[in-house]
């Protein structure tokens, strides 16, 4: 329906998405109101871009929350942006990642989370929740940048082989960081 510019189509795709769009890009951001404006950008850009959406290549989830993520990372980076950050007090930052649902019934989210050790949890949470790039996370946790590089490789592999025949991999993975961020 969306692909046919059908109004009908983006609305059902907002009522189904957006709750676990806006937790993403909460982690990164850390703030409900300026995650909405985000949000709200996200699903323009979606309906902008529908046309290069390519099923073949990714779910349509998949390809709508790394829509989401890009743009809470380029919000994040902005310069304006991390000078306002600055002067906030830190009571505004309020995760809401108990608030998202997603369907998880199918999924073992413990067990995927025992499979990891620790050193690749904090670095996909630096890289996918936090919105480092990956030679900032190097920076950051004090590794080198090959080693971040390795660790997302190896967490990645070590998940996509326990989670291969699972429909629903990126919800799965999704689910995993966001768990590992509340331990």
């Amino acid at each position: 329906m969306i692909k046919a510019r059908d109004e009908k189509g983006l609305a059902t795709l907002y009522d189904k998405y957006s709750a676990a769009l806006l937790g993403i890009i909460i982690r990164i951001i850390g703030k409900r109101e300026v995650a909405e404006e985000i949000l709200q950008q996200t699903f323009l850009k979606i309906w902008d871009g529908i046309d290069k959406y390519d099923a073949s290549k990714s779910t349509l989830f998949t390809w709508m929350s790394t829509i989401a993520r890009n743009s809470a990372i380029d919000k994040r980076r902005l310069v304006s942006y991390q000078n306002q950050n600055k002067t906030d007090d830190l009571d505004t930052h309020v995760s809401l990642v108990g608030n998202t649902s997603t369907k998880t019934h199918h999924i073992d989210v413990t067990q995927l989370n025992k499979l990891l050790d620790e050193k690749y949890k904090i670095v996909l949470d630096y890289v996918y929740l936090q919105g480092y790039s990956q030679s900032e996370a190097a920076e950051a946790l004090e590794i080198p940048l090959g080693t971040v590089k390795t660790r997302i490789r190896q967490a990645i592999k070590i998940l996509r082989d326990e989670l291969k025949n699972e429909k629903n991999l990126f919800i799965g993975l999704l689910i995993l960081i966001i768990i590992l961020l509340s331990i």
